[in-house]
């Protein structure tokens, strides 16, 4: 039976600081100091922990991963929400096949810390909560996603969604992965002001 289409977010991107945190993402250097190195290798390891919890035979229902050449394995999110709520399988389009997609600090290899990261957020952000890839969608998936994670490893976290989703849904253009790490003063205010639930609502601070 197929799911429902993907819900209504009930926080929703505000697009003066989506604009912001475009602008700081195109800005930033590519950066390979320790603190954002450190803040990369907690988010792999960490990944590759919530990777095993989805993938693992001995769990309940585990979700079967495939990691795919194919550049669009499925056709919208109610595709991919289906597949993995129905038939507990998930196709990833791995990074491996493009030059320009490959990480310069997560391995960028098939199947490898890059890939899987995309694996998780497929799986626990879009399937769990049944969100779309529009920019509220994304916005809602990273705010519920970082919950998994410790502080340092969402510092990386940031950059990966909010940061290159928000240069998606502000230019029109892919955001090519880089190694940086977001203002943490931007970034919180970009949790906390969210626009109102009506389309045209006013801005207001999350409760």
């Amino acid at each position: 039976m197929d799911s429902p289409p993907p819900g209504a977010p009930t926080r929703r991107v505000n697009p003066v600081l989506a604009r912001e945190v475009a602008a700081a993402y195109l800005d930033a250097p590519f950066r390979r100091d320790p603190l954002t190195a450190a803040a990369y290798a907690r988010l792999v390891t960490e990944s590759n922990r919530l990777f095993e919890l989805i993938t693992s035979p001995d769990r309940p229902h585990p979700v079967r991963v495939f990691f795919t050449s194919c550049p669009a394995p499925y056709r919208d999110a109610r595709e991919l929400i289906d597949s993995v709520t129905n038939d507990r399988i998930l196709e990833v389009d791995t990074a491996a096949t493009g030059g320009d997609r490959r990480h310069p600090l997560m391995d960028s290899g098939r199947g490898e810390a890059y890939d899987r990261f995309r694996a998780v957020h497929d799986v626990l952000g879009h399937a769990r909560l049944r969100l779309g890839f529009d920019r509220d969608g994304e916005f809602a998936v990273w705010l519920a996603q970082e919950r998994m994670h410790s502080p340092l490893a969402r510092r990386a976290l940031a950059t990966e969604l909010h940061g290159q989703h928000s240069v998606r849904w502000t230019t029109g253009d892919v955001a090519v992965p880089k190694a940086t790490l977001l203002d943490p003063g931007l970034l919180r205010r970009a949790r906390l002001l969210v626009r109102g639930p009506a389309e045209g609502g006013g801005d207001r601070a999350a409760g």
